[in-house]
């Protein structure tokens, strides 16, 4: 399902254009940022695989015009993916700011009150062994039927 929701984030919070060339990713995914692309504009991205090398995450915002496919499918926001090779934004994080991810981007038993890090693959988040990056401080139920986490970074 891989969604975010941007709750509290400052006036001034930096969006970067950015492109991962090798694979598709999804919404709530870490990136270490490289140079820029051809472009001039969007910086060129890798895969964060961890706490050190986690600079933005991706929080894409698709547009949904409603139409029907020729296949006769619409679009589904739960099985979005940002192409590989394509402009999407992601978001420079900084103390106190807060986002809602789906349940999914959370990976093992965490409790309200845990501290965070960036999971291994660089999707979403796990429990800390040590001080994280962020603070689980909620718990919520969303529209989509499933819980969200809150997260407040540290």
């Amino acid at each position: 399902m891989a969604q975010v929701f941007l709750d509290r984030l400052s006036k001034a919070a930096h969006v970067e254009s950015v492109v991962v060339q090798d694979s598709a990713i999804k919404n709530g995914q870490f990136l270490k940022l490289g140079v820029l692309d051809t472009d001039g504009e969007r910086r060129v991205a890798t895969k964060a695989t961890g706490d050190a090398d986690a600079e933005v995450f991706l929080a894409d915002a698709p547009v949904d015009y409603g139409y029907v496919n020729v296949d006769g499918t619409t679009f589904d926001l739960d099985k979005y993916e940002l192409a590989a090779g394509k402009t999407g934004r992601a978001i420079h994080v900084a103390k106190g700011e807060i986002i809602s991810v789906s349940e999914d981007l959370v990976t093992g038993s965490v409790s309200v009150g845990d501290e965070l890090s960036v999971n291994d693959n660089g999707l979403g988040f796990k429990k800390a062994t040590g001080k994280g990056v962020a603070l689980l401080i909620g718990k919520e139920a969303q529209h989509f039927g499933k819980e969200a986490y809150v997260v407040a970074f540290k």
